[in-house]
């Protein structure tokens, strides 16, 4: 996959490896937003189609392509430099709050992915925090603990300040919930 890829130009490599940081399945508009292309981007995701590396999947409610094999994106991902990968995660976020600022509910997850993998601990921990609420909403209590301890463990990794023990207290009494609801799960406790 490496060795195809290589082959590519330039324009389609760079494109496949910004849609990689996105995901498996990525939105034409997130995609458009961060490259900042307009034409020339679908007759790029045109050739990409063409080479077989990516599919449509969905035209409604948008545009939607998703890589061929998982194997695929993972090759496109890693061929990116970890400083730029950040960079990406980081334009990502703001490219969903930008674009869909009246359903930021439905893409908490994401968010908190692309912000954690961006190392921007602040929006991470929000949306991490947002994420659990959510899942503890619906009664998703795995999901819930594994955000929750997603934003302890990101806490933990931040200076010891008022605020940061502030959050802590508040993401631990959170936790409580899911961790009642699924009889303390090993290694939950401490």
């Amino acid at each position: 996959i490496a060795a195809r890829m290589d082959r590519l130009e330039e324009n389609l490599k760079r494109t496949m490896q910004v849609a990689s940081v996105i995901g498996r399945d990525f939105a034409y508009r997130i995609l458009q937003t961060i490259t900042g292309m307009r034409e020339e981007l679908k007759s790029y995701l045109i050739n990409l189609q063409g080479l077989e590396f990516i599919y449509e999947k969905s035209l409604f409610p948008e545009l939607e392509y998703i890589f061929k094999h998982a194997l695929t994106q993972e090759v496109a991902y890693n061929s990116l430099l970890l400083k730029r990968r950040k960079e990406i995660h980081e334009r990502i976020g703001k490219a969903i709050e930008e674009l869909y600022p009246d359903r930021l509910e439905e893409f908490y997850e994401m968010l908190a992915h692309h912000y954690s993998r961006a190392e921007n601990s602040e929006k991470a921990y929000h949306y991490l925090k947002l994420s659990g609420d959510k899942a503890t909403r619906n009664y998703a209590n795995w999901e819930a603990l594994a955000f929750y301890q997603g934003a302890i463990d990101l806490l933990k990794k931040e200076p010891d300040t008022h605020e940061n023990k502030r959050k802590g207290i508040e993401i631990r009494l959170l936790i409580s919930t899911p961790m009642r609801y699924l009889a303390y799960p090993e290694g939950s406790l401490p």
